[in-house]
Parts: structure tokens; C-alpha cells; sequence
């Protein structure tokens, strides 16, 4: 495994291998992953972690170049809140469980950087993930990020219990993660021993995934946490946003937001793209409310619920076509194709899909009177302009 960090990590300019940060179970894996590496290539890596002296001093000395090493081995000493620009790639010799922990880790490489090699200027546009656990397929492929989490139920465990049972890490580009990791003893955990893996770690396949900006649940999920993390600092500065808020007025909210907090260069948080992170056509200030505790973010189905009981007292609906508008939201907001249709009067694609067959099919419009004024009052409102904007995103 450290062989292949040392081929397959990405380089500078200059042919080097750039910087790398190599994430470990714990203290004694990581000690001894860096002594592996310098045996094969000397003075080539140097463990980072909070048991290890003047720890960040080296991180800083190790960020800013004056350092030969171009690894660093830690475990969860340079997972969040170091900035280390020119970090090239990250490796994952450890498997990870928690989907913030993965998008922290994974944030490490994301900063931009400009290299200067030879009088040129070279921009980092990319950054590798060298995953020997099947981390990343995890959460970027199986991970279902919209479900909500489930609390653990509340356990107790006797002296008789015993050590608990393991199982081997189903492994990605490489073999098993040791299993080392230290525990604070319980009372009556004396018997317990903690699992070490002596076997060896072999790289059985490899395989390429190139993961991108767009489209990915990860990036989606890193662009929310940026969102909620800055939305809930300027909010902390700004009396007149959480004045607003407390009020609910909704226009002093949009108003605020347009001229001091969104469009900006560094994120651009904007409104289309808030509803593409999200899955919902909610207004800007429906987020604002979520993220600053306000009330809840409301659900697609609740959204399209309110639109259609508008809707029905605005024009006298009968239950059977309130019924009916409600599926047809329903679908608009889900489908960008039907969406599309919808917006260009195209009905006959629209409704002959299977959702409105037990509403009596397609048949059944001509029984819909003012169809035409209602249809009109859909594609107008609020609900389905923003599921317009969030297409366009």
C-alpha cells in the first residue's frame, strides 16, 4: 500500500510526488506506516499526530514547504480545519464510517493552488483520493445522504459481555485496515482484548473514479455544510438578518441576502443552486429558516400539498381535481423532463403517465372545467418557477 502511494500519488510540476497526507487507524499504525515509507524511500514521510512532540509545529512547517518529507501520516490531527493548499493527495488507510469525518477528509485536497515551476504558472484543477478501503465508494455511490439517521439505542454492556465480535473491512484498492484501534477502559471491559490484524495487506485490483462538482451526493453534501457553516456566522454578525427571521419577513430576508451574503465568488450561494444542493424548490427563506432553527425545511410532498390546496380554493377545485393537481405538482417537481413539457403546453406527454391512471387517465380533462386558467395558475407559482430556476442550476 505504501509502495503504491509512492507510483501512483499524483506529482508536482516539477516530477515530484506532492504532498500527501496519509490517514491511519491510530498512533502505532501510523508510527509504523511511516517507518515503512522511509524504509523504502528515505526521509520521504513523517507522522503528524497529537501524541507526537511539537506535533503542530511540524503540521505548519510540513504546510508551508520547509520540511524534506512529502508525506504526512496522522490519523485525526489533519482531518479538519488544516489548509494545506498544495496537498496533492489524500490516502486512506483506515476505513471510515461517518459521513461528515469523509467529507472533512476529503475537503483537504479541495483548495486551490497555483505552482510555479520553471517560470510557469500551473493551477491545481485535481486532486487524488488513494482509497484502500472502499471508503470512497461508499459515500460517493452508495451512501444515501437524505436518509434520516437513526439514534442509537441505548445499550449496556457487564463484565461478562466479552470482547466484542470483529469482522474484516471489505477492501476497495487494498487489503484489511488494522483493527487496532484504542479504546478508554470501561469499568468491566478488564478482559477485553483489542483485535490486531497480523495478516498482510495485499492490493487485489485497482480502478480509476474520477468524481467531479457536479452531480456527486458528496460535493452536494459539502456545499450544504459550507452553506449552513457561513449562513450561521453572518447571521451571529448581522442584527437585521435575525431580526427578520424572528419576524419571518420573508422580502427584509431576500433583501439582506441579495446584498450581503449571496453571489459572492468564493461559494456563490445562490437560490438555484440551494434548491439543486437540497432536492427542494423551497424560497430562499425557507433555507434560511432550516438552517438558522427556525422551522423546519419543508418536504417536496408537503410543498406540492399547499400549492394544490391553494389552488383548490382559489378556483372552487373539486376533491377528485384537487387530487389531480396535487399528482401533477408531484411530478413536475421530480421530473425536469415533465417539467419542461408542462411549461410548453405540451399536457397530452404530461398526463399520460401512469400516476394519473387511477385518477381516471387522461380521459378524464375534459371534465376538469377552467382547466386551462388552472394550468396557467400552476405554472405561475411560486412552487413551480423555483422547480424551473433549480433546473436551470
Amino acid at each position: 500500500m505504501c509502495r503504491s502511494v509512492l507510483e501512483k500519488g499524483l506529482a508536482e510540476p516539477d516530477g515530484q510526488l506532492g504532498k500527501t497526507i496519509v490517514f491511519c487507524v491510530n498512533q502505532n499504525h501510523a508510527t509504523a506506516i511511516t517507518k515503512i515509507f522511509n524504509s523504502i524511500e528515505p526521509e520521504s514521510a513523517v507522522t503528524i499526530t497529537s501524541r507526537e512532540p511539537d506535533a503542530s509545529t511540524i503540521a505548519k512547517a510540513f504546510r508551508e514547504g520547509k520540511r524534506k518529507e512529502r508525506i504526512a501520516v496522522s490519523v485525526d490531527m489533519l482531518s479538519t480545519g488544516y489548509n494545506c493548499q498544495n496537498l496533492l493527495n489524500v490516502a486512506l488507510f483506515r476505513p471510515i464510517f461517518s459521513p461528515t469525518d469523509y467529507i472533512q477528509i476529503k475537503g483537504r485536497g479541495t483548495r486551490k493552488f497555483q505552482f510555479i515551476h520553471d517560470g510557469q504558472s500551473f493551477e491545481k484543477t485535481t486532486f487524488h483520493i488513494l482509497d484502500y478501503c472502499g471508503v470512497a465508494t461508499y459515500f460517493e455511490d452508495d451512501y444515501d445522504y437524505s436518509e434520516p439517521l437513526k439514534l442509537p439505542m441505548a445499550t449496556t454492556t457487564t463484565e461478562q459481555d466479552g470482547p466484542l465480535p470483529t469482522a474484516p473491512v471489505t477492501t476497495h484498492e487494498g487489503g484489511t485496515a488494522p483493527t487496532d484501534s484504542p479504546t478508554t477502559p470501561e469499568p468491566g471491559d478488564i478482559d477485553k482484548v483489542i483485535p490486531i490484524w497480523t495478516g498482510t495487506d495485499i492490493i487485489i485490483s485497482e480502478a480509476n473514479h474520477i468524481v467531479g462538482a457536479e452531480g456527486e451526493k458528496v460535493d452536494v453534501m459539502t456545499y450544504r455544510g459550507m452553506f449552513e457553516k457561513e449562513l450561521s456566522d453572518f447571521a451571529a454578525s448581522s442584527p437585521d438578518l435575525q431580526a427578520a427571521v424572528l419576524e419571518e419577513d420573508d422580502d427584509t430576508i431576500e433583501e439582506i441576502l441579495n446584498e450581503q451574503f449571496l453571489y459572492r465568488p468564493e461559494n456563490y450561494f445562490s437560490a438555484d443552486k440551494l434548491m439543486k444542493a437540497y432536492g427542494v424548490p423551497a424560497p430562499i427563506a425557507g433555507f434560511i429558516y432550516s438552517v438558522l432553527g427556525k422551522k423546519p425545511l419543508p418536504t417536496k410532498r408537503e410543498m406540492s400539498r399547499d400549492t394544490a390546496s391553494s389552488l383548490s380554493s382559489l378556483y372552487g377545485l373539486s376533491y377528485e381535481q384537487e387530487r389531480w393537481m396535487e399528482t401533477t405538482t408531484n411530478l413536475l417537481i421530480d421530473d425536469t423532463e415533465a417539467l419542461g413539457n408542462f411549461i410548453e403546453g405540451d399536457l397530452v406527454k404530461v398526463f399520460q403517465g401512469p400516476q394519473f391512471a387511477h385518477l381516471g387517465g387522461i380521459a378524464t380533462l375534459r371534465n376538469f372545467r377552467n382547466r386551462d386558467i388552472v394550468f396557467d395558475s400552476l405554472r405561475n407559482s411560486a412552487l413551480v418557477q423555483q422547480a424551473v430556476k433549480a433546473r436551470s442550476a
